[in-house]
């Protein structure tokens, strides 16, 4: 009887478990499967710049080395490592004892060299009167002109030497040639220098705004070569360039183009480019690397969904859509630029459809699921401060108006003068697509 019970209990466990199972087919024969819950996103066209990243190099805009110009021994030093100096700041005393002694000997040679000057002065003049009377002979007069002659030649050379000496004298007064940051001194207190060479001693820069260069490639340079070099002659600037620095920050401070360079590399077929920024807070110093972050194309009604949403198969795309039904459907797409965490897609797809975004490994075409759309964020805002290089007027013909000159139309020179950008072009012409160079990486400035 005992050992009855278990295969009882068993037994009814199995039975109601079959009735469990059969009715959830029947519930699922009725109507009412569980549809599986997806993330999908609703797509709709924005209006999106494209940036390109261009790695380049911080520095000051000017950077002076103090050297050592006289021999001797380093005697002071007068300023703070790193700190401000003005133009004309004593840094550096260099012994003066072998200076002045030569300043010395050159003011010596100078009293000698006039006082020979002073004689052969006074012969002329003597010699002169006489010769006039026959008394002696033309030949002696000119004798003493000739003597004349060269002591106020050897006055002038020591007067040059004298100078010589005081200014090396002055040299060893080390003073600084412009305001900025000087950096450690290279030297010690007691060594000898200027010896053999002018000695490096420290360096100052001047960091209100600095200078980043980075290279671009001739293709991209002959893309917008034009507007390149107007952008870098123009007066007032008012920048759309950022700045990436290495721990993945945005410099708060917008940079503009000043300089491109006069030729392009034979060994990189690279183009040199220096963009500026403001540095009055003193963040940025030499040294440092960071990406310039430029606009470079502009998307006019673009569609983007997430790069994960988009299924490569040998150089095909394809999307998972929903239909009308919440039923799953295959889509060939094309692509673009991908930017940030966006791919624009550039046929196949039209606004307002739901593209699945997750769990893609795990659909099927033909499967009815259950869409939980997500937030669709802004793929790239555009932003009046970041107009793209392909959105700047190009210069007009010459004529006798001095904003046409400039590219810019009268009733938008007051426009163009607070923003220091020519103005974009009316965005009543029909929809196109601009598209980006082939980039390094393109990349949309909220991406890190």
């Amino acid at each position: 009887m005992n050992v009855s019970r278990p295969s009882a209990f068993f037994s009814m466990i199995a039975t109601l478990t079959f009735l469990g199972v059969t009715g959830c087919q029947s519930a699922q024969k009725k109507g009412g499967s569980l549809e599986l819950e997806v993330a999908a996103m609703e797509v709709q066209p924005q209006d999106v710049v494209i940036y390109q990243d261009f790695v380049g190099t911080v520095d000051g805009v000017e950077n002076a080395e103090i050297r050592a110009r006289v021999a001797g021994y380093l005697e002071e030093v007068h300023f703070r490592e790193g700190a401000h100096v003005k133009k004309g700041e004593l840094l550096f005393t260099i012994d003066p004892v072998l200076s002045e002694a030569e300043v010395r000997k050159a003011r010596g040679d100078v009293a000698m060299a006039q006082a020979s000057m002073a004689k052969s002065q006074a012969d002329v003049d003597r010699l002169a009167p006489l010769v006039a009377t026959n008394a002696v002979s033309r030949q002696e007069l000119e004798h003493a002109q000739a003597d004349q002659q060269l002591a106020t030649a050897q006055v002038l050379a020591a007067q040059g030497a004298f100078a010589t000496a005081q200014a090396s004298l002055d040299y060893t007064k080390v003073k600084s040639p412009i305001d900025g940051i000087i950096g450690v001194r290279n030297v010690s207190i007691g060594t000898l220098v200027g010896q053999s060479e002018p000695t490096l001693l420290t360096t100052v820069s001047q960091l209100e705004t600095v200078r980043v260069r980075f290279p671009i490639s001739e293709q991209l340079y002959l893309e917008h070569a034009a507007l390149l070099n107007r952008l870098s002659n123009m007066e007032e600037r008012q920048g759309s360039l950022r700045l990436i620095l290495t721990d993945g920050s945005t410099y708060p401070q917008r940079g503009w183009l000043a300089m491109v360079d006069r030729a392009v590399s034979i060994s990189t077929g690279s183009i040199m480019l220096e963009a500026r920024f403001p540095n009055k807070e003193g963040l940025l110093r030499p040294g440092q690397f960071g990406r310039v972050r430029a606009p470079v194309g502009h998307l006019e009604g673009a569609i983007g969904v997430l790069q994960r949403a988009v299924i490569e198969r040998q150089s095909m795309y394809e999307l998972l859509v929903l239909d009308a039904s919440n039923k799953v459907v295959r889509k060939s797409v094309e692509v673009g630029p991908k930017v940030g965490s966006y791919w624009i897609i550039t046929k196949g797809l039209e606004p307002g459809e739901k593209v699945l975004t997750e769990g893609l490994q795990k659909l099927k075409p033909g499967m009815v699921v259950k869409p939980r759309l997500i937030d669709s964020k802004p793929i790239s805002p555009p932003n009046k401060d970041d107009a793209p290089i392909t959105e700047f007027q190009p210069p007009p013909e010459e004529s006798g108006d001095s904003d046409a000159k400039e590219g810019v139309k009268p009733e938008a020179s007051e426009k163009a003068s607070a923003t220091g950008v020519p103005p974009a072009k009316p965005t009543t012409a029909p929809k196109a697509v601009v598209p980006a160079p082939s980039p390094p990486s393109a990349t949309t400035e909220g991406s890190k």
